[in-house]
């Protein structure tokens, strides 16, 4: 895997900080939009997306305003300050395409 397999933290602090930052680090190297291009309410925010996951802060507005609080919880993986919404979920998938048809990377039925 890499970053932190081997290693060892003299404090808990230390090794939640280490992750923090890779995972920020990856978070802020994705895409970023705003809700409404994942056809969701304005007032959600913006997150990141990739081709699996719409990533958010975890005290995003997406729960509230997205209707996420339905999303399955096998598929939210909490890490850090970050929330990832996996596209296992049909709510999820259904938001990621909406993405995919605004980008005209979608055929039309």
């Amino acid at each position: 895997m890499g970053y932190v397999d081997n290693a060892e933290f003299e404090r808990t602090d230390d090794m939640l900080d280490s992750v923090n930052n890779i995972v920020n680090n990856h978070v802020h190297n994705m895409r970023q939009v705003d809700a409404k291009q994942l056809g969701l309410d304005p007032r959600c925010g913006r997150a990141w997306v990739d081709d699996k996951f719409i990533v958010c802060y975890t005290s995003n507005s997406f729960d509230y305003y997205g209707g996420f609080e339905y999303v399955d919880k096998g598929c939210i993986t909490v890490v850090g300050e970050y929330k990832f919404y996996s596209r296992e979920d049909d709510r999820i998938k259904d938001h990621l395409e909406c993405l995919m048809e605004e980008d005209g990377l979608c055929e039309e039925e």
